[in-house]
């Protein structure tokens, strides 16, 4: 069994949430593995600018999901912490990574995701975002 390690952003930008649209269609937040020697919030901030092209800065940590997923005929056992990010700047344009990358407003985002633990984590970002 394999295992990784990644780290994630919810980045806001006027009450809008960036998304990316993974290869399999599914719409996400952009993560990616955390490198030997990377702190997971570096790695959160590297992988929203390389999937997405927006810059962001954590301010705040919003929790850890863990799912198993299937690659090439092994098992592989996945931990994301994720990160409450704010928008510094840029446009989103998809990498080679992601079919695509956009702001959507809180609501058609909440729609728009599909995994369990996105919606958890997303959740949490909004509570963490209520005064």
């Amino acid at each position: 069994m394999k295992r990784e390690f990644s780290a994630g952003g919810v980045l806001f930008k006027d009450g809008s949430v960036l998304l990316i649209k993974t290869p399999s269609g599914v719409w996400s937040f952009p993560k990616g593995n955390v490198e030997k020697g990377e702190k997971p919030e570096e790695a959160a901030v590297r992988e929203v600018i390389e999937e997405t092209g927006v810059k962001g800065k954590v301010v705040d940590y919003i929790g850890e999901i863990s799912y198993w997923y299937q690659l090439k005929g092994e098992k592989i056992f996945k931990r994301v912490k994720y990160f409450l990010m704010e928008y510094l700047e840029g446009e989103p344009q998809p990498s080679w990574e992601v079919l695509d990358a956009k702001f959507f407003p809180v609501e058609e985002a909440n729609k728009l995701l599909k995994y369990k633990g996105d919606k958890e984590i997303f959740k949490k970002a909004l509570e963490r975002l209520s005064p």
